[in-house]
Formats: structure tokens, sequence, C-alpha cells
């Protein structure tokens, strides 16, 4: 698998290590900063390719025509977008993933058809919120092109799904139950697999099922004094 990152910050040199250390994974770091790319270079050789990530002649040269993945990560949302639409329409790219630094593009990039947002503010706010025992349901990432995202969803005591076994449940169409972790660890579910409160499921689920959802594994209001 080739892979292009365009961004040679923090993140994208992380990343870009990780992947490059995979079987038969390709890695290409496009760093637009002539200083940092130098650096990189010094320290982790050929894969750093000093230019603008941003640019269709550019990434020709770097073999954009034939990577699997681009993904694009700079401090820049303008041009993490326009890379992201470059490589998806320009050269096909069968898979694209931008990082948002500012909350209020993402809309814009959804709208635009990005396969995956990666919200630096959105990431925080999930771990803050998966701390508080009184979470039920927390997006994790959108897969724009499906209309699909995959979330993370706490069951509360007294919610409709605690106690019953997945078989039994009706849940909304093209939701998938991917992981259930429970005090044992993860598991993969079966049809006999009992929710309990407390238990956590990671779930590919379309965007329009997230309030069922959420209703499914939250406890009910308690009833009001006439």
């Amino acid at each position: 698998m080739y892979i292009i990152v365009s961004g040679g910050g923090n993140v994208g040199y992380g990343i870009a290590l990780e992947l490059q250390q995979l079987p038969d994974y390709e890695v290409t770091i496009v760093e637009l900063s002539a200083n940092r790319a130098s650096s990189l270079r010094d320290e982790i050789g050929e894969m750093v390719v000093h230019g603008d990530g941003s640019e269709i002649a550019f990434l020709e040269t770097v073999g954009a025509s034939r990577a699997d993945l681009v993904i694009a990560l700079t401090a820049d949302d303008g041009a993490n977008l326009v890379t992201a639409q470059v490589a998806r329409h320009w050269f096909k790219v069968p898979r694209v993933i931008a990082r948002v630094n500012d909350p209020r593009n993402e809309p814009l990039f959804r709208k635009l058809g990005v396969d995956s947002i990666v919200s630096a503010s959105g990431a925080v706010m999930a771990q803050i919120e998966a701390t508080l025992p009184e979470h039920t349901l927390i997006p994790l990432m959108a897969l724009e092109s499906a209309g699909l995202q995959i979330v993370t969803m706490r069951v509360q005591e007294g919610a409709e799904v605690a106690g019953r076994n997945l078989r039994d449940l009706q849940f909304p169409s093209g939701v998938l139950i991917t992981i259930v972790i429970g005090p044992d660890g993860a598991e993969t579910p079966s049809g006999d697999t009992v929710l309990r409160p407390g238990h956590e499921i990671i779930a590919v689920v379309p965007k329009d099922a997230e309030d069922t959802l959420r209703a499914m594994v939250t406890a009910p209001l308690p009833e009001e004094d006439d």
C-alpha cells in the first residue's frame, strides 16, 4: 500500500513512522517548510520530500496517481481541504483523510465529501466525554462517502437494551455492532451476546440513526409527580 502524508509536523511525522513499520507499506511525507523537511530527511531519510501537498504538479511527482491513501495533516485547513479534493477528484485516490483544526470548518469538509475527518477539538472532547459516567453515545469518526459514522455507546442501568441479547433487539437499519467491551474485556458480539449496564459498544451507524441509538442505551427519565 502506498500512502502520502501531507504535513510533516508532529502528528504527520508520528503517523508516517507508524505506517512505515507495517509490512508492505510505502509512505511519503510531504512537508512545505524547507527547514522542517531537511531536518526530517536527516533523521528518517528519503521518505521525506519538500514540497506543497496541495499542488497537482507536485503531487504528480510523488506518485499520487498510484496512491492508495492520502492523509492531509497540516495546520492549515485550507491546504488540507485542497489536498483532499485534488487527491480524490484529480488523482482518483480511493481513500482520503483530512485533519480539521478549526471546528467551524467541519461542515465545509463534510459538504465537499472528504471520506474521513479528524478533528483535533473533537478528539479532545471525545476523550473528556468518555470519562463522564453519564455519557451514552460519542462519535469517533465520520465515514463521509458512505454516510456512516463510528460511535462508542455506554449502556445505562434501566436502558431498553440492558439485560437483553442482541438478536432480540431491533436496531435501526444499517447499524453494525462490531465490539462489546465488558468487565472481562472486548469481544466480537454474536446474537447471544447480552448487553449489561456499563458495557461499552463500538458500532458503525448511519448518521440518521444516532438519536434512536442514544435513546436505546439511555435510562428513561423519571416520571414527574402530578
